[in-house]
């Protein structure tokens, strides 16, 4: 009887080794799947004034429920709304808005928000006139300069408080007094805020400068008559009157 030897064969290593590869499939699929829920905040940090506002947006991995709940960790730090829209409040400091993961509320981002003081308020427009006071006869011309402080527009624009009646003014702020004698106001508005303006009262007097009568003499007979032409002469220039009286000569005896 002849015996033969019995020959090994690979199967068993083979079979060792597909559930080794097996065996480290499984693992690296559980880790796959075990990942923890992640929440990001974009921006992560802002600065903004206060009372101003910005926008934040939440970030959630490793969940397919991707909402969160936002909120102020500080009482009276603002406020933000359900779509991240955050509103800073009046005092300055630095506050944090959060963003919790509704898939795992145990996840949860933060983002530093600095409040910036409020900014001082601009200084006031203010007008000035120069002269402050004016005294003119009628229809005669006086010049008024105009200064702004608080913008750097100078600009200002000339008036009249009473109209056409109290004068004109240029764009320049020539001003040229009415025939009427009385009190007017110059007014000069600001350009870059026209309800700041200033006021000059400017005083107008009537002023005769001379009368002359034409003929300077006449000869009449008793009584009759004589025509006279009389010029008056103002400030504001002559004015030439027609008028025929009666002379009223005494009769001879």
């Amino acid at each position: 009887m002849i015996v033969r030897p019995v020959r090994r064969t690979a199967v068993p290593v083979a079979l060792a080794l597909l559930a080794g590869l097996a065996a480290c499939n499984a693992k690296s699929t559980t880790a796959e799947g075990s990942g923890q829920v992640g929440v990001a905040i974009e921006p992560p940090a802002a600065t903004v004034p206060a009372g101003g506002a910005t926008q934040f947006a939440a970030v959630v991995t490793g969940a397919a429920v991707t909402g969160v709940t936002w909120s102020v960790v500080e009482a009276g730090g603002g406020t933000v709304d359900a779509s991240g829209h955050y509103t800073a409040p009046a005092a300055a400091g630095t506050y944090h808005v959060e963003a919790v993961s509704v898939a795992d509320p145990t996840r949860l981002a933060t983002a530093a928000v600095t409040v910036q003081p409020p900014s001082p308020p601009p200084p006031p427009v203010v007008v000035a006139v120069a002269p402050a006071t004016a005294a003119l006869d009628a229809c005669q011309s006086a010049t008024f300069t105009a200064t702004v402080t608080g913008t750097s527009n100078g600009a200002v624009t000339w008036s009249v408080q009473e109209g056409a009646a109290g004068g004109s003014v240029t764009t320049a702020g020539v001003y040229t007094a009415p025939q009427a004698a009385g009190t007017y106001h110059v007014v000069a508005a600001s350009v870059a805020a026209p309800a700041s303006i200033a006021s000059v009262a400017v005083t107008v007097t009537e002023r005769v400068l001379g009368v002359t009568v034409d003929p300077p003499t006449v000869t009449v007979s008793p009584a009759g008559t004589a025509t006279f032409t009389a010029t008056v002469t103002t400030t504001c220039g002559a004015v030439t009157a027609l008028r025929t009286v009666a002379v009223g000569a005494p009769l001879p005896n």
